[in-house]
């Protein structure tokens, strides 16, 4: 009797732990739609030289999240905070930080001026999802397919955010493991260990027979949020066709290699969609094809404005619209291929979306007017690292860890009861 009293005991104190939400994570059923917008000068003729009060006028919306990126070192690229307090809303800050040029150099007063960073616009009452190094796994950046030296990389800011930024959430978001590990990989470009967590299959080679995710995760109890990025080029390669995409789509493009299930759902985190559009081939050799607005539409209706979508995927809680017209690859021709992915800035493609957006208008928490004297309780993480410094000090959540410990505690009393009662 009073072992199953102390079991009882235990599950109702580890119940809230199971179910609480991650860091900066929308309550059930609700999701954030935020925006990366092109916010080059316009004069240059390098951008749009839009910016998110821009984007909220012809919306009439107020966007949750605004998606910027700078490195690490903070002083290589600094965002421009100041674009997001322009609009006077809780908005939540949606950054990408690159290590790089040099990854493994990055220092320990580099991660604490980032942590600090975040820290001080937490306290200005934005809360923050970082997404760090994000593309890991792919060869084309400085810190790609080195997953050892990676998660220790990660392990040091995780620390380092809990520390000083408490209402920052990390987010791990990979390539899409469609191609991987995109090219061929040896030991003797990557290193010898390095090369050997990459094998996971452990057949002296890496090919699409391994594991494009799990290596480069650095573990539940490091990460607040998942994410991946999801475009539709076209049907086939060369990526030049505008042609509506194929049902499901969408859906394809976040289940490669099972992502969703296996980081979503399976170990409950929040996940996020970091970039996102269908992109229309401008200067295409094949022509205008089904056309801009039939090809942009057909996408999003697959996953943005899909109320089916929503309910069965109700893990992802953020869809960042990539709003960039931009030079990318080449075309058959020789031609650099002009891709156009924004739907913001076509008032014929806007008025459609915003016409379905409505239907599904109340699944998204819209941003609202900032207090000027709010300021942002730290959030009760649910997972904390085992170290709470880039140095290494031990440090967890005091709410949940107390919780966890206790509760755990009367588990083994309750089980070593049982065992002698047996």
């Amino acid at each position: 009797m009073l072992a199953a009293t102390l079991l009882a005991a235990a599950a109702a104190a580890l119940a809230p732990l199971a179910s609480a939400q991650s860091v900066n994570e929308p309550e059930k059923g609700k999701l954030y739609l935020g925006a990366w917008l092109d916010t080059a000068d316009s004069a240059s003729g390098a951008g749009d030289g839009d910016r998110p009060t821009l984007a909220i006028k012809r919306m009439g919306y107020n966007l949750h999240a605004f998606h910027y990126a700078q490195n690490i070192p903070v002083d290589t690229y600094p965002f421009p905070i100041e674009q997001i307090e322009a609009t006077g809303l809780d908005a939540l800050v949606f950054l990408t930080v690159y290590p790089r040029p040099t990854p493994w150099t990055v220092t320990d007063a580099d991660i604490n001026e980032l942590a600090t960073m975040c820290g001080k616009i937490n306290n200005q009452g934005h809360r923050i999802v970082l997404r760090f190094g994000p593309e890991m796994n792919g060869p084309w950046n400085y810190y790609g397919q080195a997953p050892l030296k990676f998660i220790a990389l990660w392990k040091r800011v995780f620390a380092a955010l809990r520390r000083l930024a408490p209402a920052t959430a990390l987010v791990w978001a990979p390539s899409s493991g469609s191609g991987y590990p995109f090219g061929t990989p040896t030991a003797a470009t990557l290193g010898q260990d390095e090369f050997n967590a990459l094998d996971t299959n452990k057949d002296g080679a890496i090919t699409a027979a391994d594991d494009a995710y799990t290596p480069y995760y650095p573990g539940d109890d490091f990460v607040d949020w998942v994410g991946l990025s999801a475009y539709y080029y076209g049907p086939q390669y060369p990526w030049e066709d505008n042609v509506i995409p194929p049902a499901g789509t969408f859906e394809k493009l976040i289940n490669v290699n099972g992502f969703y299930q296996n980081f979503a759902v399976a170990k409950n985190k929040p996940m996020l969609i970091a970039e996102t559009a269908a992109a229309f081939h401008t200067n295409t050799p094949k022509g205008n094809g089904d056309g801009e607005f039939a090809v942009k539409q057909a996408f999003w209706r697959q996953y943005l404005t899909n109320a089916t979508f929503l309910d069965q995927y109700e893990r992802i809680k953020l869809i960042s619209l990539f709003e960039f017209k931009k030079y990318e690859e080449k075309l058959s021709n020789g031609q650099d291929d002009l891709r156009d992915f924004r739907i913001t800035n076509n008032s014929q493609i806007l008025t459609a979306f915003m016409q379905d957006f409505a239907a599904v208008k109340s699944r998204y928490i819209e941003a609202v007017p900032l207090t000027p004297s709010a300021t942002l309780a730290p959030p009760v993480p649910t997972r904390t690292g085992k170290d709470s410094s880039p140095t290494g000090t031990a440090g967890k959540n005091g709410a949940s860890a107390a919780t966890g410990s206790w509760a755990m505690g009367i588990v083994g009393a309750a089980a070593a009861l049982l065992s002698l009662l047996a």
